[in-house]
């Protein structure tokens, strides 16, 4: 009479629509915008996140600071994604509609925005701390990327692109890391969470010296 739906199964006890437990998800982006700041500048993508439970989170990736600095960070975490997707080249944004929260109107709206439609519904791992930014006046916590991994094999990036890596191993490791603090709050001064660091390899308009090493298509 009845088959085990699993998705099901999982939301009965999920009494939040939002992420909001540090710990490791799988799920896909259903946005991945491309998001400018008309009076300095600076870049970065908006992404939403939906898990296999249907729970919710987004999140902001700078790309650059105002005047077109660079933000070296945000790049590395941004190819460490691409790795977990096993996407080489990420086209120029296409105007996409997608579903936002519109603040004013109490719900969500569907609205075209430009988007990189390669992020869009692919599998994709997301290991999640707990963060209190530095300038809250609440407390409140909302979640980060801490590392992305392979939905498929949990490999982290740096493992995906070692042709002599079999199998993960990095991952457990960080999420024993973040068991052991789920919520970092940046409020007090000289608290500095930990980020991502790569070298670069190559120009934005050109593929990295290393490409042909990357280990899929």
């Amino acid at each position: 009479m009845f088959n085990l739906d699993a998705n099901a199964a999982r939301s009965a006890d999920n009494k939040s629509a939002f992420i909001d437990e540090a710990g490791k998800y799988i799920g896909a982006f259903n946005r991945a915008e491309y998001m400018e700041k008309a009076d300095t500048g600076s870049t970065g993508i908006g992404f939403t996140f939906k898990s296999r439970d249907s729970a919710e989170a987004q999140f902001y990736l700078n790309l650059s600071y105002q005047h077109g600095k660079r933000n070296e960070g945000g790049h590395a975490l941004l190819n460490a994604i691409m790795a977990c997707m096993q996407l080489r080249t990420v086209a120029s944004p296409k105007p996409m509609e997608v579903e936002k929260w519109d603040k004013d109107a109490g719900a969500r709206v569907k609205v075209t925005v430009p988007s990189f439609a390669e992020f869009i519904g692919k599998p994709i791992g997301l290991l999640l701390q707990m963060e209190i930014e530095k300038n809250s006046t609440t407390g409140m916590e909302r979640p980060v990327i801490f590392a992305p991994f392979s939905a498929e094999s949990e490999k982290t990036a740096s493992e995906i692109l070692d042709p002599r890596c079999t199998t993960p191993a990095k991952l457990e490791k960080m999420v024993q890391q973040i068991a052991k603090k789920p919520v970092v709050d940046r409020r007090p001064k000289g608290s500095q969470g930990q980020a991502y660091s790569a070298d670069n390899h190559g120009t934005d308009d050109q593929p990295p010296q290393d490409w042909d090493d990357i280990p899929f298509d």
